[in-house]
């Protein structure tokens, strides 16, 4: 089986500039995001709102030997952004990320893709006991066989339906990292100003 990744891009803008292009520490920070994709991904892909954010990604794209695509809306609808997704990877499983998460490490998401390989869906909660759908790794056809089947479920409901799907809790994480940086999204300046200071730290 396998894996590809789909990072998404489609956040608008950010104190103005297109969010996952926000410099920090200086360098986008959908680039700490792209860092963290284990090398057995090959077809990766930045999902971005419009056609004019297709140049804007272009760059950074080809640097990660990524593709960027345009899914038309912008992130929210988590069953939408799976189903887009899911028609849009190669891969037989495929890991999701966003492009706002610049904390995370290749140890955790290597965890989701390696785990992808048994479980239909593998979705972390957060702190909070949310799950993170959009933090988590799929395989593609059982999910591609619910959307088609159950066009009016929400993402709760697609999930119960697929046989197998495993949660894990965020304590059970914290073999990855004791502070669950995973789950750290930017924001606002504050959260910039955090994730600097933990990037700088790691760096020395």
């Amino acid at each position: 089986m396998e894996p590809s990744a789909i990072v998404f891009a489609n956040m608008g803008k950010f104190r103005g500039v297109s969010k996952g292009l926000f410099p920090i520490a200086g360098k986008p920070m959908i680039e700490y995001v792209l860092d963290s994709i284990p090398d057995e991904v090959s077809d990766i892909l930045i999902a971005v709102e419009d056609e004019e954010n297709v140049s804007e990604y272009q760059d950074l794209a080809d640097q990660y030997l990524a593709k960027v695509v345009v899914s038309g809306s912008r992130i929210g609808n988590f069953r939408k952004d799976l189903e887009f997704a899911v028609n849009s990877i190669k891969g037989d499983r495929f890991l999701v990320l966003p492009c706002d998460a610049p904390l995370i490490t290749m140890e955790f998401t290597k965890f989701l893709v390696d785990a992808s390989q048994k479980f239909p869906a593998v979705l972390p909660r957060t702190p909070s006991r949310r799950v993170s759908y959009l933090t988590a790794s799929y395989q593609k056809k059982p999910l591609e066989e619910v959307f088609k089947s159950s066009p009016d479920l929400g993402m709760e409901e697609v999930i119960r339906k697929l046989k197998g799907a495993v949660y894990l809790s965020s304590n059970s994480l914290k073999i990855f990292d004791e502070k669950l940086n995973m789950f750290f999204r930017v924001s606002c300046k504050a959260d910039v100003d955090k994730a600097e200071r933990f990037l700088r730290k790691m760096l020395r």
